[in-house]
């Protein structure tokens, strides 16, 4: 594997891994460290580098501008399907010109231009089904039950509980997986338990899903890709 080596001598002993931009991967070292030593910490973390640089792949071609052609990859639910345009003779009936069907996402020809409107509207209605589902059964075992629940737009925000318990998920959640999905919906709504974001905010939020850091800092990571 192909790397960029920095030694420096205010590093006194370990050696760091690093995959930017591209899969590039750089390791840093103290100035000493010999050329076998790196090459015995690269076999080490070989199966991690290979996961990581992987996954810095598929981020990248997930957040590319889209030109909807043949072979881009959409998220949903957490994973990238790619997508097929096809002529209009050989698609199958007179619905909406996307659909998703055995893993892949189909685009009419010649509705490429559209491709964005056609992904938006999909992914909405999907959003829309699936996050109010998933929220009257948390409400239902909780006993929590919000005066409104809508899809929001917001750029910058996931979720949100206003003073009289109206709930806004958005609807580009639907890009991520299910326990993420899952993770803000309880979020917004233990709100309505505790406004604030309290020792007991967050001691309740534990208890109802353990691993729900795990889901935070997905979406910490990864939500810059949940976009069209």
């Amino acid at each position: 594997m192909d790397y960029r080596l920095v030694k420096s001598a205010r590093r006194k002993k370990t050696i760091s891994l690093q995959v930017r931009k591209g899969g590039t991967v750089v390791v840093r070292a103290p100035l000493r460290t010999s050329q076998e030593e790196v090459e015995s910490f690269l076999e080490e973390k070989k199966a991690w580098l290979r996961k990581t640089v992987l996954e810095q792949k598929e981020r990248e071609r997930d957040c590319r501008e889209k030109t909807f052609k043949t072979g881009e990859t959409f998220l949903f639910l957490g994973k990238s399907y790619p997508l097929r345009v096809i002529e209009g003779d050989g698609f199958d009936g007179n619905g909406p010109p996307l659909k998703f069907s055995g893993g892949r996402f189909t685009l009419k020809s010649g509705e490429s231009a559209e491709g964005k409107t056609h992904f938006e509207v999909w992914y909405r209605q999907k959003a829309f089904d699936y996050i109010l589902r998933r929220t009257r059964v948390f409400s239902l075992d909780l006993q929590c039950f919000p005066s409104f629940v809508r899809l929001s737009d917001a750029r910058r925000r996931w979720g949100s509980c206003s003073s009289d318990d109206r709930l806004s998920i958005n609807w580009r959640l639907i890009m991520a997986p299910a326990k993420v999905i899952d993770y803000v919906i309880l979020h917004e709504l233990l709100h309505i338990k505790e406004k604030s974001h309290s020792r007991r905010f967050w001691k309740l939020m534990e208890i109802l899903m353990p691993d729900y850091r795990e889901h935070r800092y997905w979406l910490k990571e990864n939500g810059h890709r949940l976009t069209v």
